[in-house]
């Protein structure tokens, strides 16, 4: 597996090696570009001097056409470098996004303080900012090989005024490099805040609803005014960084312009060099200008890139360091069967083909564990909210390193997307399937079928009869035109359609009425069921589940754990069954 960069010249470094061939041939045809276009005040020095001043007919006539074939391998030189200069810029951009995405969706754990909104501003304003160093890349190589072709004429037609341009031309990249570092700070600290913007968006437009129910607009308009004016105030301090980089630059090139042009008109005067020559050099001192002031450019645009590349850097290095790494614990995965040994304090996960065993939560049965096995159904029930969290948190990450196909944890918490209720079951567009022998019954839908047990069991039938368009109904922005209750059925429908050989679920009915709830219960019990090799675990404090339970599992603020059958655990006379009772009681 390919390591994770730890810096951002790491990033920029891997970046620029896997566009290698792009870069080279953009900085190729962009140096052939750059250098012809340094030529073209020499190729006008040698017309006058060859051509204009004696009056050669011939000679103009031969200068014109080489004129004109300069010009066009000019032309065709910065079209073909650009277009492979920016061709390497949109591809690594487009790499870094699927990077930061394909880590932020597959890993096994999100760091906490990183929110949806912010892996979304870095996966798109960081990325592309990276990125744009490749963009430049080769127009900066181009600028150098300009400047030194230029300096190589200016020696032939003139020692004195070429030498002044070697020595005062470094002196002046130095001067501008140096303020570079300051300028990529403010890159990142700009790009930070813009990052703090999209987190607090993201948090008000989650809980739009709920803001415009309870009246708190002009409170999120305050909240989020000073998260985009903290980010404005950054980008001016970047671009007022930038604008002073920038005015450094060309005060320090056009010292070395005035330099060079006094030389060249003291040259001139002691007759030491001829019209055309003195064209040439007047030429090329024009032209410096421009790579000059590219490269002052380029400075800037580097700093900004290398300090977005630095916050892509630190989130992938987050989302890879797992988060009992962090606190001087340490996770151990070991084959057949899939292990994860954690901290003592907290739960162990092990699975095998047709079930699932949690250890150290605390268990107390002879062998230490809980296991739920193929065909069984159990339900755990907690009165401590924090070992719950605990409990779910390694199960989510212990079924991420395994895929949803053999372990699925679906949350309470029901994410829909715009689409269909079908679209949002399966989880799959019809034109990213392949072609099979069922594509053709549901070319017009956006979803392959769906087993009407999974409706059933899920409640989802129900629902399918209150829409217009059944599966193919549309649905809104967060699931915004249903209820609760309905958002909950697709939730559930979706998770049963996945069919993992371990389910786990967490509350998952708690929005829909007692009746559809024990509904629900037996159909899911029913389906899942059905063969030997499902195993489904519930954290759940709802009766009709709790009934429909193979085994129950409670775990009291203090003391030992209860394990048995619903009805056992409420005929129980003891202090921790009365305080199941009441936990489950509605």
């Amino acid at each position: 597996m390919p390591k994770t960069p730890e810096t951002g010249a790491q990033l920029l470094r891997r970046s620029a090696r896997r566009r290698i061939r792009p870069l080279l041939g953009g900085a190729a045809t962009l140096s052939l570009w750059q250098v012809c276009e340094a030529l073209v005040p020499v190729a006008i020095g040698i017309i006058v001097d060859r051509a204009i001043i004696p009056l050669s007919l011939p000679g103009l006539i031969v200068s014109v056409l080489g004129l004109g074939l300069l010009f066009t391998i000019l032309s065709l030189g910065y079209r073909f470098g650009a277009r492979l200069s920016n061709a390497a810029r949109e591809h690594e951009a487009h790499a870094l996004r699927v990077e930061i995405t394909h880590a932020a969706l597959t890993a096994s754990h999100l760091p906490p303080d990183r929110t949806s909104g912010e892996v979304l501003s870095i996966a798109s304003a960081d990325a592309d900012t990276a990125a744009m160093s490749f963009q430049q890349a080769g127009r900066g190589i181009a600028s150098v090989l300009g400047m030194i072709t230029a300096a190589v004429f200016l020696l032939i037609a003139d020692p004195v005024t070429g030498l002044v341009v070697l020595v005062a031309v470094p002196i002046g990249l130095i001067i501008v490099a140096l303020p570079g570092r300051s300028v990529s700070a403010k890159a990142t600290a700009q790009l930070d805040a813009v990052a703090s913007a999209g987190r607090s968006a993201s948090d008000l437009m989650h809980g739009l609803r709920v803001i415009k129910a309870m009246g708190g607009e002009p409170w999120a308009v305050r909240r989020y005014r000073a998260t985009s004016d903290a980010a404005a105030d950054a980008g001016i301090a970047t671009g007022e960084r930038t604008g002073r980089l920038a005015g450094l630059g060309a005060l320090v090139m056009s010292a070395v312009l005035a330099i060079v042009l006094i030389v060249a008109g003291l040259r001139l005067i002691d007759g030491q060099m001829s019209v055309g020559a003195l064209i040439g050099i007047l030429g090329m001192t024009a032209f410096l200008t421009e790579p000059m002031r590219a490269l002052a450019e380029i400075v800037g645009l580097f700093a900004q890139s290398h300090g977005a590349a630095e916050r892509i850097a630190r989130l992938l290095g987050d989302i890879d360091t797992p988060d009992d790494a962090r606190d001087g614990t340490h996770t151990i995965t070991e084959a057949a069967p899939t292990t994860r040994n954690t901290a003592d304090n907290r739960p162990s996960v092990t699975t095998t083909e047709t079930g699932i065993t949690i250890t150290g939560w605390p268990a107390t049965t002879e062998s230490g564990e809980l296991t739920t096995t193929g065909g069984t159904l159990t339900c755990i029930v907690s009165e401590d909210a924090e070992d719950a969290a605990m409990l779910l948190a390694e199960l989510t990450s212990h079924a991420r390193t395994l895929g949803p196909a053999r372990m699925l944890v679906a949350p309470h918490d029901v994410d829909l997307f715009e689409g269909t209720i079908g679209s949002n079951i399966t989880m799959v567009v019809a034109d990213d399937r392949p072609d099979t022998a069922d594509r053709a019954t549901d070319r017009a839908t956006d979803h392959p079928p769906i087993p009407a047990e999974v409706l059933e069991a899920s409640g989802a039938d129900e629902l399918l009869d209150l829409v217009d368009g059944g599966l193919d109904h549309r649905i809104q922005e967060l699931g915004g035109n249903l209820s609760g209750g309905q958002r909950q059925r697709v939730a559930l429908a979706r998770a049963l359609n996945a069919d993992p050989q371990i389910l786990v679920l967490v509350e998952p009915t708690t929005a829909v009425d007692a009746v559809t709830e024990a509904k629900i219960a037996h159909g899911l019990c029913r389906l899942r069921r059905r063969t030997r090799d499902r195993a489904t675990i519930i954290l759940t404090s709802s009766p009709a589940f709790l009934a429909a339970a193979d085994t129950v599992v409670y775990r009291p603020t203090s003391g030992p754990l209860l394990i048995g059958s619903h009805a056992d655990l409420l005929e129980a006379d003891t202090d921790s069954a009365d305080a199941y009772k009441d936990a489950v009681t509605r």
